[in-house]
């Protein structure tokens, strides 16, 4: 066991490098609020100001080996993004398919028609929970996903879609709502802060609003009030003050359960567990009624706290602490490679994004940004998806359109239209 001063002197190390990283994005990009905003939200309470909090209250069990590697990893995956997103690409890459900008309020209102009818059957179930949502949430763990998180997709297009469509702000605003109000009844904290991320990060990077220190540090505070709020209304703190630290402390459980993986000397597994998140994940309940409660990195919670699969009450995160079980002291290096491949993402779409101001080049930036637009748990990182997801609403804007768009790319950067064709071309940069 390492010391608590060794412990907070490591994590404080690592904190100053990803602080150090995320001001360098921040004035490459001329805004504080910017892509890895969504991502040091929440990682900083949970990687870092929560476990500080904890190992001075409670100590620490974990070895100093273990400290050091887990914060290591966190310092190296942001540095690496920051580094690979702000090297601008010499080329965009062309998606294919036509498409347009003239449908996108109507495919919004379809979508947020779509996200409500999906999830009727799930209010007609519990209706008796409609003003605790929480309840519905720990209700349908298991055995609604095609439900509970299509419903909140379809909510978030809607949302993507209304943004971008010529309608007033009034209607901007009545879609907006209805959305919220269906990811609301999910009782899922996360969703709803994800909509809210999602209407700034459209702010910045499609109305170009550039937020300065003191501006993003009003805003980020407001959205961490935000968070707290959501957290008083659906987290039980106990009856007396230690019971409120120890509830506290579980939201900082990510690097502790990490460092347990690490000190308990777990087999490498070789990647099966990322493997198993891969496929059997995307199996649907419905299609696999055997499918079984331990795969992928639930299989660590059975190793470790077998009682929350059993209870069905929702599984421990470990982290950092699955690539590890999966590739050992490796997992470093998968893990800065994996960073390096979503800063290269986030970078692209973003250079498409400023060309095309379409919404699957924003879909794919708030993706690559680690806004769950997908929130479907046990997978992983729903990249197919994702993509298929942009693809559909780049072929769907052009359903019933007059004039299609189709990109070439050219070594200038312009954009022409081809006149008997009524199809325009589009070349790289902005018009």
């Amino acid at each position: 066991m390492t010391s608590t001063w060794l412990a907070n002197t490591i994590l404080i190390l690592s904190l100053i490098v990803s602080l150090w990283a995320y001001v360098f994005v921040s004035r490459k990009e001329g805004s504080y609020f910017n892509v890895l905003t969504p991502t040091f939200l929440t990682a900083i309470p949970a990687y870092y100001l929560l476990p500080l909090f904890f190992s001075l209250i409670f100590g620490t069990d974990a070895t100093a080996y273990a400290y050091a590697y887990v914060y290591a990893t966190l310092a190296v995956q942001n540095v690496v993004f920051a580094w690979v997103y702000t090297h601008p690409t010499k080329s965009l890459i062309r998606l294919p398919f036509l498409y347009s900008f003239n449908n996108f309020a109507g495919l919004a209102f379809f979508f947020v028609a779509v996200a409500v009818l999906l999830y009727v059957p799930v209010i007609l179930q519990f209706p008796e929970y409609l003003l605790d949502p929480r309840e519905i949430y720990r209700h349908t763990r298991t055995g609604f996903g095609l439900n509970y998180y299509t419903s909140s997709t379809f909510a978030y297009l809607a949302v993507v879609l209304i943004l971008f469509s010529k309608r007033s702000r009034l209607t901007k605003v009545f879609v907006i709502l209805a959305a919220a109000g269906v990811l609301i009844l999910h009782g899922s904290k996360g969703q709803v802060l994800a909509l809210v991320l999602l209407v700034a990060l459209f702010f910045v990077y499609v109305n170009r609003y550039k937020l300065q220190f003191l501006p993003s540090l009003v805003a980020v505070t407001v959205l961490g009030f935000f968070v707290l709020a959501l957290l008083a209304a659906t987290m039980a703190l106990g009856d007396s003050p230690t019971d409120a630290l120890e509830s506290i402390s579980t939201y900082s459980d990510y690097t502790r359960n990490a460092m347990l993986v690490i000190d308990s000397h777990f087999p490498v597994q070789y990647g099966k567990l990322t493997l198993e998140s891969q496929v059997i994940g995307r199996i649907p309940r419905a299609l696999m009624p055997s499918k079984p409660k331990n795969y992928g990195a639930l299989y660590l919670d059975d190793e470790f706290f077998p009682q929350s699969l059993d209870e069905d009450a929702g599984s421990p995160d470990f982290g950092i602490g699955v690539q590890y079980a999966d590739f050992g002291i490796f997992a470093i290096i998968y893990l800065a490679l994996f960073e390096a491949f979503r800063g290269w993402m986030a970078r692209t779409f973003k250079e498409r994004l400023a060309l095309s101001r379409h919404p699957a080049d924003f879909f794919l930036l708030a993706f690559a940004a680690n806004i769950q637009l997908i929130p479907v748990g046990g997978i992983g990182w729903l990249l197919p998806e994702a993509l298929v997801i942009a693809l559909f609403l780049r072929v769907a804007s052009g359903i019933g359109a007059t004039t299609l768009c189709r990109e070439q790319i050219r070594p200038k950067r312009t954009l022409t239209k081809t006149a008997q064709s009524g199809v325009w071309e589009v070349g790289e940069g902005r018009t």
